[in-house]
């Protein structure tokens, strides 16, 4: 069922569930049995659809006043009449009272409590009507106009409807409702009414909450549904960051990788900034050739023999020893020499072994 066809369903509920009152009154109006009572006895009017017609008169002298009435109503029933009695101007008393602002929440039952101290009678002596004229804010307070009438002033009137079980109607009158009129229906209508409108309430009650329910579990949906896309968001963000930072590791990989590589083996130019210190200025090279961790040196000097212990003194060099036995160059007199050396692998390793760090 669809959002819509369920309001459609719930305005249909909801019509069959409210009072009848409500209902003829959307409908059409209910039919309304006025008395006027005067010298013992009653004129009889029916007011229905906003038009007046005069029924009769009644006398209510028992014997026999219930069935001249009846003669007169007709086909007229208690669940669908409502009976106005206008009482007797010299019967009523009107008076302008001020109560507290919260009394209004529960003002007929307050006004019960206060018709001793505001009139001559108690409240089960009388019948009252009351509006409310004025709303007073600042004082916190009230203006109620109160219309009351001896209960002995219009019960003759009612004698010939004791089968109808009138009760008073419990509202407050408008502003263009005559004071001096006092409603009454069946009740039993009133009873029926009041049963339909509290289950009325109880669904409306029931609608609200699960309106109420339904609010969160909706916002809340709506709320997943804003953190699933920022998750998304978040996750595509997260798979580029990773995807980057892979190729920054691959690449930091291949650069320690390079130099590591540069650290295995000493810079060149230190090696031979380190020979040209530690060879005798009576030596020449003609061959100097780094390889595999070795260093090969070939060339001529006056005394070759010494040149192991100038170069045993190196910290880049160690098991300094001649490759091949050294020979005579005829031509200059002087001594061929071929001497092999290992490198140390590193540089600062090679450094670290000569802390003075100058010329030696």
């Amino acid at each position: 069922m669809s959002i819509g066809e369920f309001f459609d369903w719930w305005r249909s509920e909801l019509a069959g569930m409210l009072p009848e009152a409500l209902r003829r009154r959307f409908a059409r109006r209910r039919d309304t049995l006025v008395l006027s009572p005067s010298n013992h006895e009653v004129r009889v009017s029916r007011r229905q659809n906003g038009r007046l017609e005069a029924l009769g008169r009644v006398g209510t002298e028992p014997p026999g006043v219930a069935e001249r009435m009846a003669a007169i109503l007709g086909n007229l029933s208690s669940a669908s009449t409502r009976v106005e009695v206008e009482a007797p101007p010299e019967k009523l008393l009107v008076k302008q009272i001020q109560l507290p602002l919260a009394a209004e929440e529960n003002l007929r039952q307050v006004l019960g409590f206060e018709m001793q101290r505001q009139t001559p009678f108690r409240a089960e002596q009388v019948f009252f009507n009351y509006r409310i004229t004025d709303r007073r804010p600042q004082s916190q307070q009230i203006v109620v106009r109160l219309c009351v009438v001896p209960r002995a002033a219009i019960e003759p009137a009612l004698a010939p409807f004791v089968e109808w079980n009138l009760v008073p109607v419990d509202s407050a009158k408008r502003s263009n409702e005559d004071d001096a009129i006092f409603a009454f229906v069946s009740g039993d209508s009133a009873q029926h009414t009041s049963s339909r409108f509290h289950r009325s309430l109880v669904a409306a009650n029931l609608l609200l909450l699960a309106i109420a329910v339904a609010i969160p579990f909706v916002q809340q949906h709506r709320y997943l549904g804003e953190l699933r896309d920022r998750l998304a968001e978040v996750r595509e963000a997260a798979t580029t960051a990773s995807d980057l930072m892979q190729r920054i590791n691959a690449q930091r990989a291949r650069i320690q990788y390079l130099f590591s590589q540069k650290v295995a083996q000493p810079a060149a130019v230190a090696l031979l900034e380190e020979l040209t210190r530690r060879l005798p200025d009576d030596t020449w090279l003609f061959r100097v050739e780094l390889r595999g961790g070795e260093v090969h040196l070939q060339g001529t000097s006056k005394t070759a023999s010494a040149l192991i212990a100038e170069l045993e003194g190196s910290p880049f060099l160690e098991n300094v020893h001649f490759a091949s036995p050294i020979t005579q160059d005829g031509g200059s007199g002087r001594e061929r020499f071929h001497l092999s050396a290992r490198v140390l692998a590193s540089p600062a390793q090679a450094l670290a072994g000569n802390p003075e760090g100058g010329d030696t």
